[in-house]
């Protein structure tokens, strides 16, 4: 006599639960990474939120000097009247970032503090060249 039923087959993860353990897999990875972004940058990130706090006008000159991989530099500083100027090392272009009274907030021109619009200019006060 011969037994002929077939060995049921074991069936393996279905689809929702493949879905599921994805998902899973790509908030546990988000997790992770934001936990070491913040132990690599939260110092640098706090130091900046700071800088920013007490010079708004500093801390975006500083950005653009930091965040350009070495593509431009400080040329001329003035701390006492919120104005920067910065040199694209490559084409020698000058842009300054300077504090607007009249809309509270940063403004960035082409050129060095003579390109400031009169209006907007702090009494005359000779620039702080930068460190070398």
């Amino acid at each position: 006599m011969e037994n002929s039923s077939p060995t049921p087959q074991k069936k393996g993860l279905g689809p929702l639960a493949w879905l599921g353990i994805g998902c899973g897999g790509i908030v546990v990875l988000g997790i992770i990474g934001f936990v070491i972004v913040t132990v690599m940058f939260g110092g640098k990130i706090k130091e900046f939120a700071d800088e920013a706090q007490k010079n708004p006008t500093r801390a975006t000159a500083s950005i653009m000097v930091k965040a350009s991989a070495g593509q431009f530099e400080f040329v001329a500083e003035d701390d006492t009247n919120k104005r920067y100027t910065v040199r694209e090392k490559q084409t020698g272009k000058l842009t300054t970032i300077y504090w607007d009274e009249k809309k509270q907030a940063p403004e960035v021109i082409e050129g060095d503090f003579t390109a400031i619009p009169t209006a907007d200019k702090a009494p005359d006060s000779p620039p702080v060249p930068a460190p070398q």
